[in-house]
């Protein structure tokens, strides 16, 4: 038990909501909880829970029994699935029958513990919940990711305004999942509603106050507003009395491209619904700020590649944030590999996709466990064949970009080994992208040169060393020979 609770005492602080109506057993589970890091919420029964469901938006697992009065647990879970509330479920309860768990879990139930049960298996159970919840959370972040290249592309393929305002709607409404969409044009000095839908058609008076909302936050020179009534409060907004009424949800982000402010997206949600977050805001803020400048420059190919790329970037940076002992290796291997290849006599289209390549060719590892990526010893077996998966991943979402597509087979193919001994497909020799074998040359270089959670950065000789005695088997004898040339020539080694 105590060794338990040392280990979970590491875990990141979350709050969990305990609901039974027996008061002992809330006591006892609150006792358990909060010494081992937790914050711990309390409800005798499922209304009080959904109360405390509507006022702390924050909660991140909901314990609950099963047999309560006024509204049970199956109610209880029924409501949290049908209004989408994002919390986890765990369910205790005394009777406890395989049928029982069975009907729980395809109701939307994490996990199940019977009473009674011993305090150890209690947080355990929870340390699961948390992990699997995180787990789903680094998913939505990339699913998030791959939904914004999705709109860049889809976006670029429109070059009407109407046809690139019913897309932008599109993707908003499918992202958010909100009960009403309005999205404001500047023309002129004011700003006009150019496309209205849902809840917004039905509540004129509401449209109207928004756009006031929106007028004011531009002249403040806002970056987005995220309005919860009773939760979270813009006080210069209150004050003026503009968010007098509203008792709905508010998410707004404004349309700002080089030229300057172009218009505003807003949506609004049911109060007890789902509630808006910052994760949300954050997105929606990528999304009108894509759409603004799409927009803006729709006719300007050469910009809008850029903008691609800028993403792309973005992305590679994602990465690196994600491991502090990567920083920089993106754009050192873009710059190895276009290096090798002016060496090999490469044109410039080439020398231009190796380039791309080594910057975004790590781009996978988005999707990847932190705690793989920074583990800082040898990764078993398990984690290794979910480390291998990151050029899967990558090729995934350079799918969405049409200016990528040339690039993708170097990326997907950069773990190949000339032996076919390496990932994702096994190929070999001639089969492997030439461009793809450059890059497997100069990334394995600097990872070893370079510092990792799980050893010191090698001596540069050492790594030739490495490099040659793979060569042949992992990686293309000429373009090894080619890149300890060139570091001898440069007095690297």
């Amino acid at each position: 038990m105590k060794k338990v609770m040392n280990n979970l005492a590491r875990t990141p602080k979350a709050k969990i909501l305990v609901v039974d109506d027996e008061e002992s057993l809330r006591e006892i589970c609150r006792e358990a909880l909060t010494e081992t890091g937790y914050e711990v919420r309390e409800a005798k029964n499922g209304r009080e829970a959904l109360e405390i469901l509507r006022k702390e938006r924050d909660i991140d697992i909901v314990l609950s029994d099963l047999n309560m009065p006024e509204m049970d647990g199956m109610s209880l879970i029924d409501y949290i699935k049908r209004h989408n509330l994002d919390v986890e479920l765990v369910v205790m309860t005394g009777f406890g029958t395989i049928e029982t768990a069975v009907e729980v879990m395809k109701k939307g139930a994490l996990d199940y513990i019977p009473k009674p049960f011993y305090l150890n298996h209690l947080l355990v159970k929870i340390e699961s919940a948390l992990k699997r919840r995180k787990e789903k959370k680094q998913r939505e972040r990339l699913d998030k990711l791959v939904q914004i290249l999705k709109l860049n592309k889809e976006l670029n393929a429109k070059l009407e305004m109407s046809a690139l305002l019913n897309e932008f709607l599109f993707h908003v409404e499918r992202t958010f999942d909100p009960d009403g969409t309005v999205i404001f044009l500047k023309n002129g000095k004011d700003f006009h509603p150019a496309r209205v839908r849902g809840l917004f058609k039905k509540q004129v008076a509401m449209l109207r106050r928004i756009k006031d909302i929106t007028l004011y936050l531009i002249l403040k020179d806002f970056k987005s507003l995220l309005y919860i009534p009773g939760k979270i409060e813009n006080e210069d907004l209150r004050v003026r009395g503009l968010l007098d009424g509203i008792s709905h949800q508010l998410l707004l982000s404004p349309l700002i491209s080089k030229g300057g402010v172009l218009g505003c997206v807003c949506l609004v949600r049911e109060l007890d619904k789902m509630g808006f977050n910052d994760d949300d805001m954050q997105l929606l803020t990528v999304f009108a700020s894509q759409t603004a400048a799409i927009i803006e420059n729709a006719q300007l190919y050469g910009r809008v590649l850029e903008m691609n790329r800028e993403v792309i970037r973005s992305l590679a940076k994602a990465v690196e944030a994600k491991d502090s002992y990567t920083k920089g290796h993106s754009d050192q291997v873009a710059y190895y590999s276009v290096k090798l290849g002016r060496s090999l006599g490469l044109t410039s289209e080439e020398l231009d996709e190796l380039h791309w390549s080594g910057i975004v060719h790590d781009v996978g590892k988005i999707g990847i466990p932190d705690d793989i990526l920074n583990k800082p010893g040898k990764l078993t077996d398990e984690e290794f064949e979910i480390m291998k998966r990151h050029p899967v991943i990558g090729r995934e979402i350079l799918s969405q970009i049409e200016s990528l597509k040339d690039i993708m087979p170097i990326i997907y193919h950069h773990h190949e080994r000339i032996d076919g001994r390496g990932y994702p497909e096994h190929i070999k020799g001639d089969s492997i992208p030439f461009l793809s074998k450059v890059i497997s040359v100069v990334d394995a270089y600097d990872a070893m040169t370079s510092d990792r959670a799980y050893r010191r950065a090698m001596d540069p000789k050492k790594a030739v060393s490495i490099l040659e005695s793979g060569s042949g088997t992992q990686w293309e004898p000429d373009l090894v020979d080619t890149w300890i040339h060139i570091l001898e020539r440069e007095k690297k080694i």
